[in-house]
């Protein structure tokens, strides 16, 4: 049986997007569309088993600030297509609010305003998403939970996978957390801003992604509207899914 979350070391949130239903009775392709959390901190056997995934293209979410601090660590040498597509102010590059209490609203109010303010960003992926030669390929963000939560749930709507399966793939980030909570706390550079930051903001429940869409639906029409409504052609959505499904 294919793996949903692969078994790397130094990356822990990367997730293989195959095997969702469609309306139309059609299945997205296993082995085709990842998506993760950083890639810089894959280590040595890591890299082995990325590349036996074939990975030819990769869209990093994060702001050029975050790539650029972080380098791409041993994937910087790879002949991999790279594309940073940055969702985020360059004054918005930590994601916190340090002087609020943030509800159990706050997350998916976020992602709304995500595609408020970085329509191009999402735009950008699925137009890479819409070249055979890009793929496999892999999106990804800091925790592989916030702008890439968005973008897997806009392209696996996009191809008619049922609300239901796209709350349950972001939900699967929750088994992940504490994982990832733990590589950062052992990393001077970011353990005082994980202690320091509500605990909300490295949650993953299902109710977030659920408003999210029932918003996404209520004010654009849902995510192919609001992609059109952003720039993408209606025919590149259509080779998005002959892309994907099969």
């Amino acid at each position: 049986m294919l793996q949903r979350i692969l078994p790397f070391t130094g990356v822990l949130n990367f997730r293989d997007l195959g095997g969702y239903q469609t309306a139309d009775g059609r299945v997205t392709r296993w082995r085709h569309l990842y998506r993760s959390d950083v890639l810089h901190d894959l280590t040595a056997n890591d890299l082995e088993l990325f590349r036996s995934l074939g990975v030819a293209s990769i869209v990093d979410l994060r702001n050029p600030a975050e790539v650029e601090r972080t380098g791409r660590g041993l994937l910087a040498s790879e002949p991999i297509h790279f594309v940073n597509a940055s969702v985020l102010s360059m004054e918005a590059v930590e994601e916190r609010e340090d002087t609020t209490v943030l509800g159990e609203d706050y997350l998916w109010q976020r992602y709304l305003t995500y595609l408020e303010i970085g329509p191009n960003a999402f735009v950008r992926a699925l137009e890479e998403m819409a070249v055979s030669d890009n793929y496999p390929l892999v999106f990804n963000c800091f925790f592989g939970k916030d702008r890439t939560g968005v973008l897997a749930a806009l392209v696996l709507s996009c191809l008619g996978v049922d609300s239901q399966s796209i709350v349950q793939d972001y939900a699967l980030t929750e088994t992940r957390v504490e994982l990832i909570l733990q590589k950062l706390r052992a990393d001077p550079i970011h353990r005082d801003t994980i202690d320091q930051s509500d605990p909300t903001l490295f949650t993953a429940n299902a109710r977030t992604m659920s408003r999210f869409l029932e918003e996404l639906n209520r004010r654009h029409g849902g995510a192919r509207s609001w992609a059109i409504g952003a720039g993408v052609d209606a025919q590149l959505l259509d080779l998005l899914s002959d892309e994907l499904l099969e």
